[in-house]
């Protein structure tokens, strides 16, 4: 866990949720006021939920507290406020506030029962999966009245995440066609046999670039100006759109995929579909990863029971490509996979 206050630096306008924050700073005011109202702000793997609450503690500067659950939770003096804890109270990723086996909700009972006492109001983070498991078994939404589901990006606004990274210009998208630029007229060397001197010689003849005359001088004035929707930077950002579903964090990792920096095109933009069948035992742990964001294996070990076998189911989900090892040791749903992993466990009944 950590504790950070809020600091005084300037703050930009977040990409695509203008509704959500005005959402979110309503209840703080109302707060102020006398009406309190939890928050809770929730998403799927690499939805935005965290980017999304960092901007709600940048609007409120020096009257909120953010704590961040970077693992699951075993002690309950992880989740005790400090002295110094602001009336705002910012807590990023509770999903890691229960574990997901008989006796395993102790520290969620005490987090409840926090919130409840607490004459402080509480922006959360939830994952999806995790949040509607706690919903259902629990009742997670009377704690919360507010609800925030994070919507998925409109392709603009994916557009402008991505390239907000780089320098106007930086980035040089193809179409993939012939390039504008050619000449007009140019030589080709054509072999002429003559047959009065035994042997054959090469002509340089003269021929007319036609695409070019075509693009420059054929076509109709409306269609000399390129619509947008022929550029290749339209298509490149069409292309990640559909294959995103409107993830950010998946639009990003596809984009990545497809850069040969500086350079991206449209037939760059990879596809990526999985066939998945697993045991029913593999696809709970694909469940656990997903519902958690990431899990370490002793932590996946503490709810299955079996170590051999999260060894053996880890090793699996690995070599099919559905998760990867992240830096901290933990495991987590490949980005690419995303789309594919859900479909199999919404089939299995295993999400919802």
């Amino acid at each position: 866990m950590g504790i950070q206050q809020s600091g005084g630096k300037d703050f930009g306008e977040i990409l695509g949720l203008r509704d959500e924050i005005g959402e979110i700073q309503s209840a703080i005011a109302d707060f102020e006021v006398g009406k309190r109202v939890n928050v809770a702000i929730i998403a799927g793997l690499l939805g935005g939920k965290t980017t999304l609450i960092n901007e709600i503690e940048k609007l409120n500067l020096n009257r909120a507290t953010k704590i961040i659950f970077s693992g699951i939770v075993r002690d309950k003096k992880e989740i005790s406020l400090p002295e110094d804890t602001k009336r705002v109270v910012l807590l990023d990723n509770c999903h890691f506030l229960y574990i997901r086996k008989p006796g395993g909700f102790d520290i969620f009972y005490e987090f409840l029962n926090m919130i409840s006492s607490q004459d402080r109001i509480f922006v959360t983070t939830w994952n999806l999966y995790s949040w509607r498991y706690l919903d259902k078994a629990f009742e997670l939404g009377k704690y919360f009245p507010l609800q925030v589901l994070i919507p998925p990006f409109e392709k603009e606004d994916i557009r402008s995440l991505i390239l907000k990274r780089y320098g106007e210009g930086e980035i040089i998208f193809n179409n993939g066609g012939e390039s504008e630029e050619e000449p007009a007229i140019y030589i080709v060397h054509h072999p002429l046999e003559l047959a009065s001197l035994g042997r054959k010689i090469v002509v340089p003849v003269p021929k007319i670039n036609v695409p070019y005359f075509k693009r420059r001088f054929l076509k109709k004035e409306e269609e000399k100006e390129k619509k947008e929707e022929e550029t290749a930077e339209y298509r490149v950002f069409e292309e990640i759109h559909l294959e995103s579903k409107g993830n950010p964090g998946v639009a990003v990792r596809v984009w990545e995929l497809g850069l040969h920096y500086p350079h991206i095109s449209p037939e760059k933009i990879g596809q990526f579909s999985y066939d998945i069948e697993l045991e029913y035992d593999e696809a709970f742990v694909l469940n656990l990863i997903l519902s958690y964001q990431g899990l370490k294996k002793n932590e996946i070990v503490d709810m299955v029971g079996s170590r051999l076998r999260v060894n053996e189911t880890i090793f699996r989900l690995l070599n099919l490509g559905l998760i990867f090892e992240f830096g901290d040791d933990s495991f987590r749903v490949r980005p690419e996979a995303l789309r594919s992993v859900i479909a199999y466990l919404e089939k299995l009944r295993l999400v919802w």
